[in-house]
């Protein structure tokens, strides 16, 4: 053993050198922080043929993945989604007779009244009785923020998330120092959800061009009014599967159920500004 002086020196160098582990940043002078980005991927609309790229925060889409947040997310959203609109027979509205369904005493067994009780199988219900009743729950804003954020990140990582529209400023960067004119769209695509027509064969070839016909899809537009022959064309498509939402009503269930997710790059902008708004970026 090492007297007491030199045990106590070598715990405090110990302790220093762990302290100048923690704190200092001279120890790898060379070493390179991760980004704190990710690039995404600007699209035309039908074709989805690539355009331009842009940074996206990691704190958006490079999160990783919390089951358990979702859990809670996903719970919460469907107890508001319940009506509560139920209003069951009470003890004195129930189908049984009133009479007492064993004497009172000299049975040997707990005094009970009638069929109706709410304590017996098939009995009244005691609470809850007159509608609406309230089922909802709450979770507090920066859980639910955080529970988007990671079914974005997961939509991004497995390849479900495409952006749709443009960056007028990276194409004209693009010319200036390459000399090189960005490709142009077909004359049937856009930079937004919106499509020439409302005939359902149109939604049909989208789907059978991307493989998706067993898929569910999300088409997340900026504005739902200005999206009109995409939701025309989705009312009359002979399957459920295809869904158009506003950005504001888009919830964390709906990114989880998504197969693939069209989303435009305006609403795409409305998530990161609403959803990051509690993170020191």
């Amino acid at each position: 053993m090492f007297p007491k002086p030199l045990r106590s020196s070598i715990s405090s160098t110990v302790s220093v050198l762990v302290r100048g582990l923690a704190t200092s940043t001279e120890i790898f002078p060379n070493a390179i922080k991760p980004s704190g980005f990710s690039i995404a991927t600007l699209r035309s609309f039908p074709s989805l043929e690539p355009h331009s790229i842009f940074p996206v925060h990691n704190v958006l889409v490079n999160q990783p993945l919390r089951r358990d947040i979702l859990w809670l997310a996903a719970v919460m959203e469907l107890d508001n989604k319940r009506v509560g609109a139920s209003n069951p027979p009470g003890r004195s509205q129930h189908k049984f007779s009133r009479h007492k369904l064993f004497k009172q005493k000299g049975t040997g067994r707990a005094r009970v009244g009638d069929a109706n009780s709410p304590i017996r199988f098939r009995g009244a219900y005691a609470l809850a009785r007159h509608a609406p009743n309230d089922f909802s729950t709450d979770l507090p804003t920066k859980v639910y923020h955080y529970a988007y954020r990671v079914a974005l990140s997961d939509a991004f990582r497995r390849g479900k998330l495409f952006i749709i529209g443009e960056d007028s400023q990276f194409r004209e960067r693009l010319q200036q120092e390459t000399g090189l004119a960005a490709n142009e769209i077909k004359e049937s695509d856009s930079f937004n959800l919106e499509i020439p027509t409302t005939d359902s064969l149109a939604m049909s070839r989208f789907v059978k061009e991307h493989h998706a016909e067993k898929h569910n899809l999300l088409f997340v537009a900026n504005d739902y009014f200005k999206v009109s022959n995409l939701r025309e064309s989705v009312l009359r498509y002979p399957s459920k599967k295809l869904t158009v939402l506003q950005k504001d009503e888009v919830q964390v269930r709906d990114i989880l159920k998504a197969h693939k997710i069209f989303i435009e790059k305006e609403a795409f902008n409305y998530f990161a500004a609403k959803y990051t708004k509690f993170v020191n970026l």
